[in-house]
């Protein structure tokens, strides 16, 4: 049995304050929760890049460190470096 449109409309049902209230907060909480996992996954991209120029920067340090290591072999032969006291000790070979 079909039904006409006027009939339909007598069959909607109003929803209570409670309903209405309880819908518009699980809508208002999942797009906040939809908003952090966008804001996460900005973040996750931020970490990325940063993670990336760092490791970029550390071998360009370690290419710098192999460099002079090599120059002062070059000049002063196989040995060791003391920051603390600024001297070169030769390897006994």
């Amino acid at each position: 049995m079909t039904m006409s449109k006027k009939e339909e409309k007598s069959n909607t049902i109003k929803l209570t304050e409670d309903e209405i209230k309880e819908l518009a907060e699980i809508r208002n909480n999942f797009s906040n929760v939809t908003l952090m996992i966008g804001e996460t996954e900005i973040g996750i991209t931020n970490l990325t890049n940063r993670k990336e120029d760092l490791m970029s920067n550390l071998k360009k340090l370690d290419e710098k460190q192999r460099d002079l290591g090599k120059k002062l072999e070059d000049k002063y032969g196989k040995g060791s470096v003391s920051l603390e006291t600024n001297e070169f000790t030769p390897t006994q070979e």
